[in-house]
């Protein structure tokens, strides 16, 4: 008993030093066993909603179903997939790694079926998933009684960033990310999942703009779409051949000033979308750079602008390509970016704003799902 007793504090003490890492490992590891030693010592309710999802009895842990997720923050796990190269491994059901994703879900009350909220998703861009924005966001939408879920795509994958490499995860890696973090809301009781709504930054934004075709909505929105989504900063040059928008209502912020990922694109790409069926309307913030949800003033950084590139197409069949370049993501995610770097990409951006720019796109942000969800 005492040999017992002295393993699973082992145990524990490790699980406690790794949830505190900067760098998380992926979660598929942590067996049944440990989930039900880990929870026992309450340190954390993500435990105890792992094991609710899991749907295991764990002797002396008696809230293991999510209805006991609290008022305020609560880690939870993510089931999504590792490994995709592109749409068409999401078009073809192809064979990935399943894993689990680390998230933030702030809660205005305490999550029973008594009532159901709408929900923002909260989808970070190539930088780091702590950047104080996703909270300060998440509390001002908790405040006006919208639940808020911050999914982090970095770190159980050990990436820091990919603003200088972005080859290390793919459009279709993030996009499969925020509809397993839809899948989950949906499984929540206070949720309402026809009231979901999706905000995104810089690559986070472009996959606020992907999820609304219906060809992604229907292979994995688990026969629900968002009701409203918030793309900021997006990268607009990369278009679907065929495009078919679900009833979904779009609005950009765009930086005038944006020399990472140009407002242009998306200006002329709005008129197209509108034809198509899209509803879609924009917002520019003049002389605003790229990263103006950012406190701090704006200076260079060193991270590869792909906006000399071009226009791209995705194909029907799901893969991304540029005719220019010879690119196709049918070779893979990672040669096709390692393509585009050698042959337009250019090294150097302006990134930041000022506290006037933050509390304009926070309240901006606030406004827009409080009169659309």
């Amino acid at each position: 008993m005492k040999t017992q007793t002295i393993t699973r504090l082992i145990l524990a003490l490790s699980l406690w030093m790794f949830v505190l890492s900067d760098v998380q490992a992926k979660y598929e590891w942590i067996d049944d066993d440990a989930l039900c030693d880990w929870a026992k010592t309450k340190k954390t309710r993500s435990y105890v909603f792992e094991l609710g999802n899991r749907g295991i009895a764990c002797e002396g842990v008696a809230d293991t179903n999510v209805g006991h997720l609290e008022q305020g923050h609560n880690d939870v796990f993510i089931t999504t997939k590792n490994g995709l190269e592109g749409y068409y491994d999401i078009l073809n059901d192809t064979d990935a790694d399943s894993m689990y994703l680390s998230g933030d879900l702030y809660l205005p009350v305490k999550c029973t079926a008594t009532k159901k909220y709408p929900a923002v998703i909260i989808q970070h861009g190539s930088g780091s998933p702590n950047s104080d924005w996703y909270p300060r966001l998440a509390k001002a939408l908790t405040a006006k009684r919208i639940i808020a879920l911050v999914p982090n795509s970095h770190s159980a994958r050990g990436i820091q960033g990919t603003s200088t490499d972005q080859t290390q995860l793919s459009k279709a890696g993030r996009l499969y990310d925020t509809f397993a973090a839809f899948r989950l809301l949906q499984d929540l009781p206070c949720v309402n999942p026809d009231r979901v709504g999706l905000t995104g930054y810089s690559f986070g934004g472009t996959i606020s703009i992907d999820s609304v075709e219906s060809v992604m909505a229907d292979k994995l929105g688990n026969g629900h779409i968002y009701k409203a989504t918030l793309p900021v900063y997006p990268d607009c040059q990369s278009s679907f051949e065929t495009t078919r928008p679900t009833n979904t209502k779009v609005h950009m912020l765009l930086g005038g000033a944006d020399d990472y990922t140009p407002a242009s694109y998306c200006l002329d790409r709005i008129p197209r979308m509108q034809e198509a069926g899209w509803n879609v309307t924009t917002t520019v913030y003049e002389g605003a750079h790229h990263g103006f949800i950012s406190s701090n003033p704006p200076r260079q950084y060193n991270g590869w602008t792909f906006k000399d590139c071009g226009l791209g197409v995705i194909t029907d069949e799901g893969y991304e390509i540029s005719e220019r370049y010879g690119v196709n993501t049918k070779d893979g995610w990672a040669k096709a970016v390692e393509t585009l770097v050698k042959e337009c990409a250019k090294q150097g951006i302006t990134y930041g704003g000022s506290w006037e720019l933050s509390n304009r796109t926070l309240k901006d942000t606030v406004d827009y799902f409080m009169s659309n969800l």
